[in-house]
């Protein structure tokens, strides 16, 4: 016999729940030695971001790249390549960042980020 879920609950799709679904750069530009922080997989350990080890990009290179994520908080972060599956909420007081194709951004005004983490 399989586990059936509770008649009052209902299913959906991450398109269902999220108004937008996007990873990050798949042609990251160079490094810097000072700039905007581009977190990868690595930055997303125990459902916290980790602004460590992170390649720094010029402000040219980070608003061509911010277009792409648009990272705001209570987005939920969600690592896709390499470790997979692995997630964080955006805070607050983040700043400013964008993303490597290993980790993409869920934005859902529909729920709880927390939870969606989850």
């Amino acid at each position: 016999m399989s586990w059936q879920s509770p008649q009052t609950w209902k299913t959906a799709t991450l398109a269902d729940i999220c108004y937008r679904i996007v990873d990050g750069s798949h042609n990251p530009p160079t490094g810097q030695p000072s700039g905007k922080p581009m977190l990868s997989a690595k930055n997303i350990q125990n459902g916290k971001i980790h602004f460590d080890g992170l390649r720094l990009l010029s402000t040219d290179d980070f608003e061509l790249e911010n277009n792409r994520t648009n990272i705001s908080a209570g987005d939920v972060l969600l690592t896709i390549v390499g470790a997979i599956g692995r997630t964080a909420v955006v805070p607050a007081t983040a700043p400013e960042f964008t993303l490597q194709r290993s980790v993409a951004v869920l934005k859902s005004n529909l729920m709880n980020p927390n939870y969606l983490r989850y």
